[in-house]
């Protein structure tokens, strides 16, 4: 049920958030145009440590790692500490230029980006105080934004969209299916679900806000 109304979630945020510009304005804070490519183990290990005078970047060797084998590295947001922990084996891949690697790094620079320079966050400590659902609730939908914004980062709209075609790149090395799904739902909708929000939801939204202003008034 938590993941159900987390893609419901995701969709209304795809309404409101113009993931496209986000990725474009991510790219310029690191000193990149939108054509560039986005260099994440680079920005991981030098440019966020000069950004973020909280961050660190912690290599973990293998034996140590002590999450699942699926995942390959992580980002933990502690108020004094923005941490990106990466397996030992996964960072050697990086370094070797292994295109799954470095799109596990650019995804939990992404959570980074949200947290912290888009600030789409509870708060730590509100955060903490939610129940089990809500937590999971919240933590899927941060996921799907995360997973939005690093494929926009990573790749173009046009290799999703033509993800297709024979000798195009195998995204399913990077990403899940339901991944796969989540962005190409969004690069072949984002204009129609933006023209949708703003002729019904705007119209209403304003239309609640003057109500709420004029009950204002009257008590």
């Amino acid at each position: 049920m938590a993941e159900q109304i987390s893609v419901i979630g995701t969709v209304i945020l795809m309404m409101i958030v113009d993931f496209k510009q986000m990725a474009v304005e991510f790219k310029k804070f690191f000193g990149l145009d939108s054509t560039q490519n986005f260099p994440a183990l680079s920005i991981a290990e030098n440019k966020l440590c000069q950004a973020d005078a909280h961050f660190e970047f912690t290599v973990i060797a293998d034996a140590d790692w002590n999450c699942r084998d699926s995942i390959q590295a992580y980002y933990r947001h502690c108020a004094n500490r923005h941490e990106i922990c990466i397996k030992e084996s996964v960072y050697e891949r990086a370094r070797n230029g292994d295109r799954s690697a470095l799109y596990s790094i650019a995804h939990e620079i992404s959570h980074w980006g949200l947290f912290n320079y888009f600030k789409i966050n509870l708060g730590v400590q509100e955060f903490e105080q939610l129940d089990p659902f809500s937590k999971a609730v919240f933590m899927n939908i941060h996921e799907n934004m995360a997973d939005l914004l690093t494929s926009l980062l990573v790749f173009s709209e046009e290799e999703f969209l033509h993800s297709q075609g024979a000798g195009d790149f195998d995204f399913s090395s990077c990403m899940s299916k339901d991944q796969i799904s989540l962005v190409l739902f969004y690069c072949q909708n984002h204009e129609k679900l933006a023209e949708n929000f703003m002729k019904k939801f705007a119209p209403q939204i304003v239309a609640q806000k003057k109500q709420s202003e004029l009950q204002r008034r009257i008590s």
